[in-house]
């Protein structure tokens, strides 16, 4: 039977609604009959929260999108409803926390003057951060986060401009916006995924659903010649691995086999584990340190990772959410990566004594 606490970490994942859906319409007399012993008061409860909470987010989007279309201004979505109307049937059972909008580097005054006069605050030190009540609205003139973490730069070579170059007119919300093709939005959720490490189970379902739709359009050929020109090959081959494995993702198998990546054998055990369900701390850091060109990069890497320059340190120090600031912060995460690495150290020891 499906308790209260499995519901609410399926609603934390994201799929909650997706879950109760699919065992709603489910012919199954088994099905059936765990359906019923669910605890539906809970069920009934999140499900009203996140559907309010998604159109809350879409009335903001059309409005959004509507704006800028009157100046004529170009906007990819990024994530959220974008994939929700594309792969998602009924949509709304995608949930959003936020709205994530692309934007080209020269319009990004322009856009922060008209989201003012439709009432959004921007956000103490953060310069494309915008709120109006319940809504947030996050900004993006590039799509990975470069600004924060420099280094991700060189992972690869993904900009705004690949997602205009890849997209064509389309509607989202009923409104005017640019709809990016799969070669793009593809590899570039395999790397946002990876980038937070798969800490939320949506963004596989997300990479699972628009996979298996590249394979009824007969389109892997193209998508897979974009994740090797992106240099994304290895969040592709661990998101879409774990999609084939476990989401029915419809990969082919020579798609994966052009996308496994070498790995030692310290990586192998990461992938193994990430296989195996399990949610491994650090687990972008460590994959992202071996995309690095070299040496010296990977150094850098780990410094600004660790220790980031100070508008960043200041972002972290003026977030609410996070105790203790930057320095606190920092130090919850050193005590969690010296405690998973002694015990990743004990089990390869006795790996090696079992061996001998």
């Amino acid at each position: 039977m499906f308790d209260e606490a499995f519901w609410r970490q399926a609603w934390a994942e994201g799929i909650g609604a997706c879950v109760w859906h699919a065992l709603q319409n489910h012919e199954n007399k088994h099905i059936e009959s765990i359906v019923k012993g669910s605890n539906r008061l809970c069920v009934t409860a999140l499900l009203r929260e996140q559907t309010a909470h998604t159109l809350m987010l879409r009335a903001a989007s059309a409005e959004v999108l509507n704006i800028f279309s009157m100046h004529e201004i170009d906007v990819v979505m990024l994530r959220g409803q974008a994939v929700a109307e594309a792969v998602y049937q009924p949509s709304i059972l995608r949930p959003q926390t936020d709205i994530d909008l692309l934007i080209r580097e020269n319009d990004v005054n322009r856009v922060s003057e008209m989201l003012a006069e439709a009432g959004f605050r921007q956000v103490e030190r953060h310069a494309l951060l915008f709120v109006r009540g319940q809504v947030m609205l996050d900004m993006h003139s590039e799509p990975l986060g470069i600004e924060r973490i420099a280094a991700w730069a060189l992972l690869t070579p993904l900009r705004a401009a690949d997602f205009f170059a890849a997209s064509v007119p389309g509607k989202i919300s009923g409104q005017v916006a640019l709809l990016v093709n799969a070669e793009v939005t593809l590899p570039y959720l395999c790397f946002h995924a990876m980038k937070h490490s798969f800490e939320r189970f949506i963004w596989l379902w997300d990479i699972a659903l628009l996979a298996r739709r590249v394979s009824g359009n007969q389109e892997w050929d193209d998508v897979l010649a974009g994740m090797h020109r992106l240099k994304l090959k290895r969040p592709c081959f661990y998101a879409l691995s774990y999609a084939e494995a476990h989401l029915g993702g419809d990969v082919p198998q020579s798609v994966l086999e052009a996308l496994r990546p070498d790995m030692g054998w310290r990586e192998r055990q990461l992938f193994t584990r990430f296989m195996y369900h399990e949610q491994i701390p650090f687990l972008a850091e460590r994959v992202f340190a071996r995309m690095q060109p070299d040496f010296r990069h990977r150094m850098i890497f780990w410094k600004e990772t660790l220790w980031p320059r100070a508008e960043v340190r200041q972002q972290v120090d003026g977030d609410p959410s996070v105790s203790g600031g930057f320095l606190g912060k920092r130090m919850q995460q050193i005590g969690r990566a010296i405690f998973m690495l002694s015990g990743e150290l004990l089990f390869a020891l006795r790996s090696l004594f079992r061996r001998k």
